[in-house]
């Protein structure tokens, strides 16, 4: 049986909330569409959203469609802007903040056919 192409509205996949208005959409993965090596999500972080840091097994790379803001890695910020593409390796504590006056808005993806196995980053030192 041949593999058939596929396209999923946003729309079609639940969004999981992530605080303060935040929320991301898995928008293609192995449950969607059988993926088997990568997922792809989208993510809108509201003004004032910092995320709790937290270390995926996997890498992630994200595109930043809209907003400014950091990435926070321990008590370090990395800022990043509209068209701004982002390497986070597997095993590096990070977190989102929207530090500006409008959403940040990314795409993300993992090497992983879903959201990878992930855990809050450790608390000492920050």
């Amino acid at each position: 049986m041949k593999e058939s192409i596929k396209v999923v509205s946003m729309d079609q996949v639940p969004a999981v909330p992530l605080g303060n208005g935040s929320w991301s959409r898995l928008v293609l993965t192995g449950e969607t569409v059988g993926a088997q090596k990568a997922m792809l999500g989208y993510s809108v972080f509201t003004p004032g959203t910092s995320t709790p840091q937290k270390v995926h097994a996997e890498e992630e790379l994200a595109y930043v469609l809209c907003g400014h803001g950091e990435l926070t890695i321990g008590d370090e910020a990395v800022a990043y802007g509209p068209r701004s593409a982002l390497y986070i390796p597997a095993g590096v504590p990070h977190g989102v903040r929207n530090s500006g006056t409008e959403d940040v808005i990314m795409v993300f993806v993992f090497s992983h056919p879903g959201y990878p196995p992930t855990s809050d980053a450790p608390t000492h030192g920050r």
